[in-house]
């Protein structure tokens, strides 16, 4: 495959492209999609909304018992075939879903979905499309996660207002089971084909960089290169910076998946018009889709804990639309514009603080260490505030309670700078 690339063409390219198309199918399984779907099933199998959030909190708990293992084997053998199993396991729970017969078999399913490594909040689906790209790139990091990046948000603008439609046309079973076999066709040739696991193991440097060049403006990331210092897993763990990157990541992801678990029932129930709930709904992954870019670049000239305070910032700022007009049709545009601004800063911190605190080389273990931690936080975002609402508890009480934490995982965030390695 490397032949027939063209010469002047960095191959690192070719992984941001075959991970941009990974991240733009593995939308079909993150939470704002499959918050369209929760209505429809709920009706059709009479499950209450607590119930069905265990959905999601399961595919995510068995996700973080994953990710320790797909972390080790992408810094060992690289996402080759990694991701090529992972896009085929993906595809076959989303097919799973077709025959669901029960609450049971629907856990079962996204308990498979976890283990495929793709499309999990935080979690191992982060390590098959960022990790691939981070070993790829150093000095123009930033702006190549955030291409790959922009591959979520574009598929959760295409796929959640397609899903509504499927599911009006063909039923959300049926759209399950076409959901699943474009991850399979788009995934698991995709990895098999393009994928390498380091520039240096083709003979190549990071960023397409030539040892030999002279010119000045060529050469300073060179120096990056030769700087970089890579940590052991054992050397991170005692580092405080890094168990503060896992509770303000945990914070977020927290309340993340809580909110984007309430928000589309919180919007039919007080009789917001589909149209607009869908419109609202492309608007969030579309704004992401320029603010990752944005924040990529900016990432590469600013220090990433600038972005996680952003990020925590507007996110929080997205909370007040709701918390003070949130029965009006445009609080749905407002909040989902400004959520979507936020989520681009704080994707790109996330995706960067690993490689960029502590190198390349072990990024894939260091992250399987603390990934399960912060999933397990997610996880128990969806069924918390479900168990809350289902318990009388007032929904805009839950809205502020998601301003505080997601305003405070910035600042913890915005506070750690880059550990020394002795």
């Amino acid at each position: 495959m490397m032949q027939i690339i063209p010469k002047n063409m960095f191959y690192g390219w070719i992984i941001v492209g075959t991970c941009w198309t990974t991240s733009m199918v593995s939308s079909f399984m993150n939470p704002v999609v499959f918050s369209i779907f929760i209505d429809p099933m709920r009706n059709d199998m009479n499950v209450g909304l607590s119930a069905l959030a265990w959905v999601m909190s399961i595919r995510m708990l068995s996700g973080g018992f994953a990710t320790p293992v797909i972390g080790r084997l992408l810094d060992k053998y690289g996402a080759r075939w990694v991701g090529s199993f992972g896009g085929f396991i993906a595809g076959l729970s989303l097919i799973g879903f077709y025959f669901a017969e029960n609450l049971w078999s629907l856990y079962l399913f996204a308990f498979l979905g976890g283990l495929s490594g793709m499309g999990v909040a935080g979690g191992g689906g982060q390590l098959l499309t960022t990790l691939p790209v981070a070993n790829w790139f150093v000095a123009k990091r930033g702006r190549a996660v955030a291409i790959t990046s922009t591959g979520m948000g574009i598929g959760t603008t295409i796929s959640a207002p397609v899903g509504l439609l499927l599911i009006n046309s063909i039923g959300w079973r049926s759209t399950w089971l076409v959901f699943g076999l474009l991850i399979w066709l788009i995934v698991i040739p995709g990895y098999g084909i393009f994928m390498r696991r380091r520039p240096e193991d083709v003979g190549l440097l990071p960023d397409g960089l030539d040892n030999n060049v002279k010119d000045k403006h060529d050469s300073e990331p060179i120096e990056n290169i030769d700087q970089e210092l890579n940590w052991t897993v054992k050397q991170a763990l005692r580092t405080p910076v890094l168990w503060l990157i896992l509770l303000a990541s945990s914070i977020y992801i927290f309340c993340t998946s809580g909110i984007l678990f309430l928000r589309v029932p919180f919007w039919n129930e007080i009789g917001i018009p589909q149209g607009i709930i869908a419109f609202g709904i492309g608007i969030d992954p579309f704004t992401v889709i320029f603010a990752v870019l944005l924040f990529g670049f900016l990432a590469e000239r600013f220090p990433i804990r600038f972005m996680a305070l952003i990020g925590g910032s507007w996110r929080a700022m997205s909370m007040i639309p709701l918390i003070l007009f949130g029965t009006h049709s445009y609080s749905v545009l407002l909040h989902n514009f400004i959520w979507g601004v936020g989520s681009g800063a704080f994707v790109i911190a996330q995706n960067l603080v690993i490689p960029t605190y502590f190198g390349r080389h072990s990024q894939g273990s260091i992250g399987g260490v603390i990934l399960p931690l912060m999933i397990i936080a997610g996880a128990s975002g969806a069924p918390i505030v479900g168990y809350l609402v289902d318990n009388g508890i007032n929904i805009s009480t839950v809205w502020k309670m998601g301003t505080i934490l997601m305003l405070l995982s910035g600042l913890v965030f915005f506070f750690l700078k880059p550990p020394k390695l002795n």
